[in-house]
């Protein structure tokens, strides 16, 4: 059976085809399609090491970084301070040898004029219990915006409220950047109202399978629809709000819309 082969193209796919256009030089494209190969360096972690990692070593107190560098055998200082979710880093890096959850990543990220450094540790979940006794905060997740719906106790709508949420024409980054932002400001209702999330639980699997058969413009806006991304970005600002969350079965929620609050509601 003739079966094609699976490929990856380091720095994108775009950027490679680039190099045969002629807005770019051979010498401007070969330095953009470099950092865009090479810009991003992962150290993993490793817990059976003294300082969590292998190559870096990060001393809290004083507040710097050392990497040791095999290649030249000598060590690196690079004053830096953690700030956000410091103290996980802290607790990591403090954990006697060989025990669960003290392994270190650090992700050296080169922007050009600077370097971002980025440390990943294991981080306690801390699950909160679903109670819907005083309502709960709804979402319906569409292509271009989120409808939010906040009930009290007896089912009652008591507010509703759309988030525009524009992807169409934009890129990874700023895609990224706009779901972050639309789901900050949803969870944010049921973190000032103090009531539980609920989000459909919804599977485009089968729907992507059948594009090719579908028209140009209905495939575009399904390539687009970012669901998962949406949705496990929810799922992890919940998880930073102590939010509890859950996630319903969607049949006959459109009827059940349809006949509670559509005509009440307009």
């Amino acid at each position: 059976m003739n079966r094609k082969m699976n490929y990856c193209c380091f720095g994108g796919k775009k950027l490679a085809r680039a190099r045969d256009t002629k807005e770019l030089t051979h010498a401007q494209w070969y330095k953009e399609y470099h950092h865009a190969r090479n810009h991003l360096i992962s150290v993993c972690g490793r817990r059976q090491g003294k300082y969590s990692n292998n190559l870096f070593n990060y001393h809290a107190d004083e507040g710097y970084l050392v990497y040791r560098c095999s290649s030249e055998e000598r060590e690196i200082k690079l004053n830096i301070k953690f700030h956000h979710d410091a103290e996980y880093l802290i607790k990591a890096v403090q954990l006697p040898h060989n025990t669960p959850g003290k392994a270190v990543q650090y992700d050296l990220i080169d922007h050009g004029g600077y370097f971002i450094v980025r440390a990943i540790v294991e981080r306690p979940v801390e699950t909160v219990e679903f109670d819907r006794s005083t309502g709960a905060v709804g979402i319906d997740i569409n292509v271009d915006h989120i409808a939010l719906c906040e009930t009290d106790r007896h089912g009652n709508c008591i507010l509703l409220k759309t988030i525009k949420m524009p992807l169409r024409g934009k890129n990874t980054n700023q895609r990224k950047h706009l779901i972050r932002n639309v789901v900050k400001e949803a969870v944010l209702e049921s973190v000032r109202s103090n009531k539980p999330f609920v989000i459909e639980s919804l599977d485009f699997k089968m729907k992507k399978s059948q594009m090719r058969y579908g028209n140009k413009k209905s495939n575009q806006i399904l390539s687009e629809f970012a669901y998962r991304q949406i949705t496990e970005c929810i799922k992890s600002r919940c998880i930073k709000e102590k939010v509890s969350i859950k996630e319903i079965n969607p049949a006959y929620t459109s009827r059940i819309a349809e006949d509670k609050y559509m005509k009440t509601m307009g």
